[in-house]
C-alpha cells in the first residue's frame, strides 16, 4: 500500500485522558466486545452501513440508490436487514 503520509506513525489506542490528537482514545481494536475484538465489530459496522442503509448521497447531490426490497421504517424491517 502506498504510504500518504510517511511521516506519520500509525494510529494507536492509547485512553480518553490522553492528549496525543494523533491517538485513539475510545477505539481499542484488541479490546473484546461479546467476544470479538472492536476490529471485527468495526469492520462489519462499516460494510453494513454502507451496503445496507447507506442511500449514496454527497455533498453534490441527494442519494440515488434504490432498493426496492426495503420495507416501512419499523422494527421488523431492521431485523430482516441484520439476518
Amino acid at each position: 500500500m502506498a504510504e500518504f503520509f510517511p511521516d506519520v506513525n500509525k494510529i494507536e489506542y492509547e485512553d480518553a485522558d490522553s492528549k496525543n490528537p494523533l491517538s485513539f482514545k475510545h477505539y481499542n481494536a484488541a479490546e473484546e466486545v461479546e467476544g470479538k475484538s472492536m476490529q471485527e465489530h468495526f469492520r462489519f459496522g462499516v460494510a453494513y452501513w454502507h451496503t445496507m442503509r447507506g442511500g449514496g448521497a454527497d455533498p453534490f447531490g441527494p442519494g440515488t440508490a434504490l432498493r426496492p426490497w426495503e420495507g416501512a421504517d419499523d422494527v421488523t424491517n431492521a431485523q430482516n436487514r441484520a439476518r
